[in-house]
């Protein structure tokens, strides 16, 4: 029974790191998602002090020295966010609706030996999917915006004494970007046209973590993670061309009614500093802090490199696509580093039963003169909830609610003619379910 239900973890666990690729996300802090883990989520994911749990991979990497023999944790977070847009005209628009599936999964041993541990995950720690109907008022901003990111996740931690752990992981981060909007036409009865870039790109990064136990009841974590920096190749596709303005003959410009070349794009994602502290007054009470620094700062413009471009040769017409594909490129960012805060409190109501509740806060770094429909954020309030019970000795499941609540934000620039001033109000609600097995 026992070896049956071990080899259904581990195939689900190669499962979970072969699905990855699929995963549809959406999430706080610009594009930044905390979906690694049920137990952490319920005591508001506020873990890096404590990190004694597969999700340690992620969390912490210091305290997998913490996790005797072998454990496997496989889960899924289900995210269901919702917008709501009011012109100051005061017409109203809601952004549509979806549910995003998330899995993950951790595996966690020290191969027998000494003061060493290892650990292997795959998750998704960044995306966002936004999608505003073809004929909405962001239609020119933003139709449909897909960023997908897999996260899989190498580490090693050292026991150096009964007081300080060591962790060191390599980030691994396969990402992909499909962004849709439309590109006006402007005389009357003329449909728009299609603008569409999808691109791909892998690249690696670090983490540099450490874990200190000054006693059984204080216990802090401290841990560094590098900035990655990706650069998209892809495509970029226009169609629905046509001649019928003729201040804008698209179709002549483009040689058809559509049009294909390559495309290049550069992105990063920021480094980031978090420090944790868990304290435990009691046996049965577990507090849980978390503070976090990251350097949305690197993020400064987005610029669209078209290296396959052929221009007409001669004419009025020379050098017109290049002027009609780089309009408005490059798209300032001028983004911020932001904090980041949460804390969580676990209380183990029996031996097999705890129970957890938590808060974060999120800073937003997009400022309101660069922000764009495509990525809806503003700082953010999150309450959550959860429950973790030990079927038996060597088995656990994890269950956790959040709910997240946006500031109501109020846009009034010049993106996209202005066609997304307006206000902007946003709540994310979010189910997360982690089972662990030790053996």
């Amino acid at each position: 029974m026992h070896k049956t239900f071990k080899t259904s973890l581990l195939l689900g666990l190669l499962a979970v790191l072969c699905i990855c690729p699929r995963v549809f996300a959406s999430g706080s802090g610009a594009y930044r998602l905390e979906v690694a883990d049920a137990g952490v989520a319920g005591q508001g994911s506020a873990f890096v002090g404590e990190a004694n749990t597969p999700a340690a991979v992620y969390f912490n990497p210091a305290g997998l020295t913490q996790i005797s023999g072998q454990a496997i944790s496989v889960g899924a977070s289900l995210i269901q966010p919702k917008v709501d847009y009011k012109s100051f005209s005061g017409d109203e628009t809601q952004m549509r609706q979806g549910s995003f599936l998330i899995p993950s999964g951790y595996y966690v041993s020290d191969f027998g030996i000494k003061n060493m541990a290892f650990g292997v995950g795959a998750i998704s720690s960044w995306g966002l999917t936004t999608y505003w109907n073809q004929d909405s008022f962001a239609r020119y901003n933003a139709t449909r915006s897909v960023l997908q990111n897999q996260d899989y996740l190498l580490t090693t931690a050292y026991k150096l004494n009964d007081q300080w752990s060591l962790g060191l992981g390599l980030d691994v981060d396969s990402s992909s970007v499909d962004k849709q909007k439309k590109i006006l036409q402007a005389n009357p009865g003329v449909d728009d046209a299609n603008f569409r870039l999808k691109g791909s790109n892998t690249a690696a990064g670090f983490r540099l973590a450490g874990l200190f136990k000054v006693n059984d009841q204080h216990q802090f974590g401290l841990m560094y993670r590098s900035r990655i920096e990706h650069k998209y190749h892809g495509k970029v596709h226009l169609d629905n061309l046509n001649d019928a303005d003729p201040t804008h003959p698209y179709q002549t410009i483009f040689g058809g009614s559509s049009y294909e070349t390559d495309v290049v794009s550069k992105s990063t994602l920021p480094d980031s500093v978090v420090l944790g502290y868990s304290f435990k007054p009691t046996s049965r009470w577990t507090l849980d802090a978390d503070l976090e620094w990251m350097n949305w700062s690197v993020v400064n413009e987005e610029e669209l490199a078209y290296p396959g471009l052929v221009e007409i040769p001669s004419g009025p017409l020379a050098g017109m696509r290049g002027a009609v594909l780089n309009n408005g490129n490059p798209i300032a960012r001028d983004w911020a580093s932001v904090i980041s805060a949460a804390v969580g409190a676990r209380y183990a109501l029996t031996d097999s039963l705890r129970l957890r509740t938590g808060y974060f806060y999120h800073q937003s770094p997009v400022p309101g003169n660069t922000w764009e429909a495509n990525l809806p954020d503003a700082d953010s309030h999150g309450v959550t909830a959860g429950v973790g019970y030990d079927i038996r000795k060597d088995l656990t499941i994890d269950l956790a609610w959040s709910a997240m609540y946006y500031k109501t934000r109020e846009i009034d620039n010049a993106v996209a003619s202005g066609t997304i001033s307006g206000t902007y109000r946003q709540w994310i609600n979010l189910l997360y379910a982690t089972l662990t097995y030790h053996f």
